[in-house]
């Protein structure tokens, strides 16, 4: 832990994730610090960010940070971050929570005996129609929340050629791990987070020389009688979609998690649907204030372990109902 008074925050991962935070940090009132076994990644990140870099995570926390962001593949998430939180430092995860729900339960139990938190970068909580929705909900607008339909459709959109994204080792699944995990959550935060009995999956392997799924559907069931339905696909035939639909009793809600409005939908038929306008907001910069604040203790942790813990057993359940071909109750896992 660092004995200063500026927030030191060590990024493990100088690749393309580990930049977009690195990006929006360097505006804000902390010193960067940065870990990467490639010595050009270093040497680059150094150069752009004025930073003191590290081989690897154990001399960055020898170094002295209040928080680590870890930007690496899925299977040495667990490695890392419980290093950080033996060592009282606070965390921050690349979603999803691990490569596999035994490593993510493993994390959970180490953030639950650190004086560190541990939270799971969900951005699409900072999106300005989801805040706008949550500010609804609150206020008690949808009355009474009983669905969310949720999908995150690219066309073509298998990450960087591929990579270690399509490597079951080391991501642990395919686009399922990839954008499935963020409207999982997004739904879930939407509905308060219920505990979810049951789900119904099937993921596809269909445009890619690769093992690991490429598209997804899920139907999920929560223990109030909410439900949730999901589609995800790195390459399909459907126009791009990052959509969300809710319906309540007094009221429902569509959006774009990129728009600049959200439609709601009167309970009333004759009531005409109204558009809500919203700001234009960069996600990664309000996830970035919002993670100094965690760290700083002004804010709550958002995208919780417990909760990153919830939508890891969601996306293994998708996966075993797959599997078996039928429903998969949570309690089975």
């Amino acid at each position: 832990m660092s004995t200063d008074t500026t927030t030191r925050i060590g990024i493990v991962g100088l690749g393309t994730i580990g930049r977009i935070h690195a990006t929006r940090l360097a505006r804000l009132d902390c010193d960067l610090l940065g870990a990467d076994l490639d010595a050009a990644a270093r040497e680059a990140f150094a150069a752009e960010f004025d930073a003191t870099t590290c081989a690897d995570h154990d001399a960055l926390l020898e170094a002295g940070v209040d928080a680590v962001i870890v930007g690496v593949p899925n299977r040495f998430h667990e490695e890392i971050a419980v290093d950080a939180l033996e060592a009282g430092v606070d965390v921050l995860l690349e979603k999803p929570m691990a490569h596999s729900l035994e490593s993510a339960e493993r994390i959970a139990a180490a953030a639950r005996r650190s004086d560190g938190f541990c939270a799971v970068g969900f951005t699409m909580r900072f999106a300005a129609p989801t805040e706008r929705v949550v500010s609804l909900r609150d206020d008690g607008r949808f009355g009474s929340l009983s669905h969310v339909h949720v999908d995150y459709l690219r066309r073509g959109g298998v990450p960087r050629n591929g990579g270690w994204f399509v490597d079951e080792e080391l991501a642990g699944g395919g686009v399922l791990m990839d954008l499935g995990v963020h409207v999982i959550d997004l739904a879930l935060h939407l509905l308060e987070y219920p505990a979810v009995v049951e789900v119904s999956g099937q993921v596809r392997s269909e445009f890619g020389e690769y093992a690991v799924d490429d598209s997804a559907s899920a139907f999920l069931r929560c223990s109030d009688g909410q439900t949730i339905s999901v589609e995800t696909a790195w390459h399909g035939t459907a126009e791009p979609s990052r959509t969300c639909v809710l319906r309540g009793t007094e009221a429902g809600a569509r959006f774009g998690v990129t728009d600049s409005e959200l439609t709601l939908v009167d309970a009333d038929p004759d009531a005409d649907p109204e558009t809500v306008s919203v700001d234009d907001v960069d996600i990664y910069d309000r996830e970035a204030e919002a993670f100094l604040e965690m760290v700083a203790g002004t804010r709550a942790p958002s995208g919780t372990v417990e909760e990153a813990l919830a939508v890891q057993r969601v996306l293994a359940a998708i996966y075993e109902s797959s599997e078996r071909g039928r429903a998969v109750a949570i309690e089975e896992l």
